[in-house]
């Protein structure tokens, strides 16, 4: 594994081979301390008896000597290993986060000679699975945290390599039983072995040392290959060479500090940027401390801690400072008269408390910074900021503009006419830069094409970056080749497929997007149409006018909020040949666009920057003192960018661009400003307008509302929350509990009035039209609570919700809704339900039963966010439940409660508050939505437990399509989109389930689902039936009979559908992916994209349910439901249903 050097002079003037090189620095150190990692202490919880870490305010650390020893006893462990041997030119895949284990592995690696590849944990399965198949590592040394992955790459790798799990504590419960769970489901595959890296530093510590590796002097051998992403196609391995390598503990650069540094890693050792820093400061004596947590959420408490004199900056560390100072200016306004006293007091503590006050030294890498952010970074810490352009392929190239020579060694741009760069142009020669450096790769690992595709026939490598020549060896950035932006938090954005798509409005003629990497968000410059200048009258009555098309056009096209621009210029003449702005054939010159437009929209960033800070400076200062109303919509504006215009009092959060985590946003600015709780459920909700939010506000402040929170029940500094602490009484006064126990009791017969929410939901609709039928039969009444501005609007929401082009149904339903239906505009989650005190006073006197399926179903926020809307809103219905005379309860749960614990254990008779007593805060995948639910059980079994209220609770799984009416089917579900997915790409799993042992095959499975027509029939029946106790069902499939995801793709190829089977998961898992991307914007839209996450390894096939459902079947089957008088299976005719439903919503 030898690659051929074309500059075998290295020009340091050293002999030392690399190994030999790095064990003379640690010799020359030997006593001092290298490498530093947060202190811990294990703790026990009093509860559960598990441990756990606790960091502590302070670092351990590892001297050069003992950091050198451990990676020669890992070297020697590895050279003596009889079955695995690691040697020069051998592959070690390194999995995990910087730590001082990781550079103990490194190091093993270097002394060997053996070749280290940095596997990015943020990488798909897929991509992983390529870099291992194309290296066949002997070694996959993984962290810990990124155990489970590592074991799904052994268990499907060509050649299984050696596990080595480092960072592991075997003290700690979650981590120990990660590690013996990891060990059994690899026990199957013969000759995989799994050690924890200290064992492995044990056994070395007894063995012969290992030779240092010393290669031929006229050989350069492979030393490092660094993969890239992968975000445009399939990750390319860089490849170093040794002596590339040796450059960077070399220590060529000159020194500007005579003290050794002391730096803090954060950055991922998978980028040079991360593993220079660690070359660097050994090479110097200096001291590295690595960062506690890989989600960076103790960093500025590491830096603090570790005072270093060194750093390197990203943006997004940058806008988090920035973010700090804004927040402590605020708090300590009132400590000072003059404002520059008080941002050199918040600068001096930033510079004090968040980098220790010893900073001497700071560089900017990875992307570009805007001038104000530089600035502002550059008064905190009172030094120079340097940018470095750099990149894996090239190695450092320019810092602060300026090539560095060395490396550099000849550079060149290249005109890109398709742009408009020219060397030729004035004042500044432009163009597509090309290098020559000595510390450019030596090729792409086993990619001889690719490599020749990204040099040209002179040797210079291509980086894609358009620059200026502003001067001798002095280069400006000014944009990329292929017109994708990435801004400033990591958002790529390809600007001519969004220029395409505004420029669909009728209003606009023309539009130029524009951005860069050292901004969060869009602008523009437009081009109106004549149409829309005559309608408008004037160029200021059109900007709202242009604004709302924008905001319509992204809501249709499904575009994200950051691709949307924030503000725009107008400009009247329009973008011509013969102005300079278009080239010959049409095609928008951005060269000239951005010399025309720059200097105004880089001035118009710098005002909504400076507004933005000033209107959140002074709603945090004196928003509560203003009208209510005013400082709503002062705040929308802020946060969003909208204009004024926009902000009509009947103006919907979403309505002017906002979404679920920008209502989060929108939520917390609330709480700073008036110390009050709006969740994202009330600000989200399609009957929620800024005056709405406004009056629910006054309301709370003048006492009117006292409203349970998260905070008053939950402790809100905990990552737990606890069965405990949801008494009844945290949500109902006692006046109400004592009174129940003498209230009037269900006497049995037929209910004549039911109350459902929830009612223009998927499952609600059906439940609705099942108990209409059956009010029908006895002329009662069904009373249906739906969110809208009021009964009309709301009446209007459920008609549509049965409007999907079928006749029949429209027909019935409409029928029995003239004589038995009644629909009040009210919310849940409000106080009375949103309703006036009279109609609230009637429901108490005429219901008979509850039947509850609402919920805010939000897979992305926090529990905290849906605690209002999710456990207040069960709360406020039982309270209605319990007043006047006791109505029993019917409640809609989710299976999803049991991914916090062992899925068998969630039986049918078991109360949920021994079965689940503590529930972890996370950020999973649904861990919010799932937590509500669990919530909303506890509170309904302290309201039977306390008052007698009889409840009904069924935890649902996947709700499918209805067998007859067609267009019902619920279009976002992960099933939905999944079925048009692959129908629509053509492109299937051999099998979608994992075989025994971990390989991959035809297993027999089944999947888990339930028509809704079936489902709503026997929740309502088993609800109604129950007038007395507590009864929890299971809503399960629960067949053992072979039908399965595989199964319906046989259907599917049966009624002739092309679907193509692909044998390999991962290699189908890329293509569906990609070809998910090119479907067309609407099928896009509804297709599996957001969910990947979900499917990205094949499943584990399941016998039957995965939680029991015994005692639901058995109910079914006493009751009679359904067609067969029992739970049915899954049918090829429901499934040829959903195609046709999705070419009846006209999505196929």
């Amino acid at each position: 594994m030898t690659v051929a050097t074309s500059d075998p002079k290295i020009g340091d003037g050293a002999e030392q081979p690399l190994a030999h090189l790095v064990e003379s620095i640690m010799a020359r150190y030997a006593d001092r301390p290298a490498l530093g990692d947060r202190a811990t202490e294990v703790v026990t919880d009093p509860v559960t008896g598990r441990g756990s870490l606790r960091l502590r305010a302070e670092f351990d650390t590892t001297s050069y000597a003992q950091l050198w020893s451990r990676a020669r006893a890992v070297a020697a462990e590895w050279h003596c290993d009889s079955r695995q041997p690691v040697g020069a030119g051998d592959i070690v895949a390194l999995f995990g986060f910087a730590s001082s284990d990781y550079v103990t592995v490194d190091l093993a690696c270097l002394s060997l000679g053996a070749v280290p590849v940095p596997l990015q944990p943020s990488a798909s399965l897929a991509h992983l699975r390529t870099i291992l198949d194309e290296t066949a590592p002997r070694v996959l040394a993984v962290g810990i945290e990124y155990l489970d992955k590592a074991v799904e790459l052994v268990l499907v790798a060509t050649t299984p390599p050696r596990l080595i799990v480092f960072d592991y504590r075997p003290e700690i419960d979650d981590q120990r039983e990660a590690f013996e769970t990891a060990r059994n489901r690899l026990a199957a595959i013969d000759g995989v072995v799994i050690d924890s890296l200290a064992a492995v530093v044990d056994r070395g510590a007894t063995l012969p040392a290992a030779a240092l590796h010393t290669p031929p002097a006229d050989e350069d051998p492979i030393g490092l290959v660094i993969y890239t992403s992968g975000s445009t196609g399939t990750p390319k391995g860089a490849i170093y060479t040794e002596r590339m390598v040796r450059r960077y503990w070399a220590r060529l650069a000159p020194k500007t500090d005579p003290a050794p540094p002391v730096c803090v890693s954060y950055m991922p050792l998978t980028h040079m940027a991360g593993r220079n820093l660690i070359s660097h400061t050994l090479s110097q004596g200096g001291l590295i401390y690595f960062t506690a947590k890989s989600d960076l959420s103790t960093l500025f408490e590491d830096i603090g801690l570790a005072r270093p004199t060194q750093i390197r900056l990203v943006p997004r560390i940058c806008d988090m400072l920035f973010q700090e100072y804004q927040s402590e200016c605020d708090r300590r306004a009132g400590e000072f008269a003059d404002s520059h006293e008080l941002d050199a007091a918040v600068k001096t503590d930033l510079r004090e408390r968040f980098f220790g006050g010893r900073v001497r030294q700071a560089n900017l890498v990875s992307a570009l910074l805007s001038a104000e952010m530089k600035s502002f970074v550059e008064s905190c810490l009172q030094i120079n900021l340097h940018d470095i352009y750099a990149s894996t392929e090239t190695g450092l190239v320019l810092t602060d503009g300026r090539i560095q020579r060395p490396p550099v060694i000849d550079y060149k741009l290249v005109d890109v006419p398709e742009l408009g760069y020219f060397r030729t142009d004035r004042p500044y020669p432009r163009g597509e830069l090309l290098v020559k450096t000595e510390a450019i790769m030596a090729g792409y690992y086993k990619r001889l094409d690719v490599t020749a595709s990204v040099f040209d026939e002179d040797g210079f490598y291509q980086t894609g970056d358009i620059m200026a020549e502003i001067g001798p060896d002095q280069l400006a950035y000014l944009d990329r080749r292929n017109n994708v932006l990435k801004l400033s938090q990591g958002e790529f954005v390809a600007v001519a497929g969004l220029e395409a798509t505004f420029a669909t409005s009728p209003l606009i003629r023309q539009i130029f997007v524009y951005g860069s990497s050292e901004r969060a968000y869009l602008l523009a410059v437009i081009v109106p149409t004549d149409g829309a200048l005559r309608q408008a009258g004037n160029v200021a009555a059109l900007k709202p006018l242009l604004s709302q098309s924008l905001q319509r056009i992204a809501k249709d096209a499904g575009l994200q909020s950051y691709e949307v621009p924030r503000d725009f210029l107008i400009e009247t003449e329009p973008f011509t040949v013969q102005n300079g702005l278009l080239s010959d054939v049409r095609k928008l010159l951005r060269p000239r666009l951005k010399e025309r437009y720059a200097a105004q929209l880089e001035r118009l960033y710098v005002e909504l920057a400076q507004d933005q800070a000033d209107q959140l400076h002074a709603l945090r200062q004196h928003g509560a003192q203003r009208p209510v109303y005013e400082t709503v919509c002062t705040a929308a504006q802020a946060l969003l960018g909208c204009a004024s215009v926009d902000l009509e009092p009947d103006a919907r959060f979403s309505d002017l661009g906002g979404d679920s985590l920008s209502a989060l946003s929108f939520s917390t600015l609330l709480r700073e400003i008036f110390d009050i709780e709006v969740s994202v459920g009330v600000i989200t909700s399609p009957a929620t307008t800024l005056r709405t939010i406004a009056n629910q506000v006054e309301s709370q402040r003048d006492g009117a509302a006292t409203r349970p929170t998260f905070a008053s029940v939950h402790d809100p500094n905990s990552r737990e929350v606890r069965a405990g602490q949801l008494t009844l009484d945290r949500f109902l006064d006692a006046e109400t509990i004592a009174a129940a126990a003498n209230l009037p009791r269900p006497d049995g017969h037929a209910p004549a009035t039911v109350l459902l929410t929830g009612a223009n939901g998927f499952l609600g609709r059906f439940m609705c039209l099942d108990w209409l039928e059956r009010l029908a039969e006895h002329d009662g009444s069904l009373i249906c609570i739906v969110r809208g501005a009021d009964a009309t609007a709301a009446r209007r929401r459920l008609d549509a919700a049965f409007d999907t082009g079928d006749p029949d149904l429209t027909r019935h339903y409409r029928h029995l809704a003239a004589a038995h239906l009644e629909v009040l505009a009210g919310d849940v989650s409000q106080d009375r339900l949103g309703l006036d005190r009279a109609t609230w006073n009637r429901l108490a006197d005429e219901v008979d039963l509850i039947m509850h399926p609402a919920a805010l179903v939000n897979h992305v926020l926090p529990y905290d966010q849906l605690f209002g809307p999710n456990v207040v809103g069960t709360a406020e219905l039982i309270r209605l439940a319990i007043t006047g005379r006791i109505k029993p309860f019917t409640y809609l749960s989710t299976v999803g409660i049991a991914g916090q614990l062992d899925s068998t254990v969630l039986d049918e008779t078991g109360d949920v508050r021994e079965l689940n007593p503590v529930r972890t805060l996370g950020d999973g995948y649904a861990s919010g939505y799932s937590t509500s639910k669990w919530a909303g059980e506890v509170v309904l079994r302290e309201a039977h437990d306390a008052c007698g209220l009889p409840v009904s609770t069924f935890r649902s799984d996947l709700i499918m399509a209805h067998s007859r009416y067609a267009g019902q089917l619920n279009v976002p579900d992960m099933f939905t989109r999944l079925l048009l997915s692959l129908v629509a790409t053509g492109v299937a799993p051999a099998s979608f389930y994992r075989g025994d042992h971990g390989v991959r095959g035809r297993s027999r499975a089944h999947y888990d689902g339930l028509p809704v027509e079936f489902t709503a029939e026997a929740i309502n029946t088993l609800g109604a039936g129950n007038i007395d106790g507590y009864q929890t069902f299971n809503v399960m499939n629960p067949h053992d009979d072979g039908i399965s995801l595989d199964t319906f793709i046989d259907w599917l190829i049966d009624t002739g559908h092309d679907i193509h089977r692909i044998d390999d998961y991962d290699e189908w898992l890329t293509r569906f992916s990609t070809a998910i991307r090119g479907l067309p914007e609407r099928q896009r839209q509804y297709s599996m994209l957001p969910l990947l996450h979900a499917i990205q390894h094949p499943g584990q096939p399941v016998a039957g349910s995965m939680i029991p459902a015994d005692r639901f079947r058995a109910a079914v089957r006493e009751a009679k439901i359904g067609d067969d008088r029992d739970i049915p299976h899954l049918s090829f005719e429901l499934i040829r249903k959903y195609v046709a439903d999705l070419k009846h919503v006209g999505l196929l």
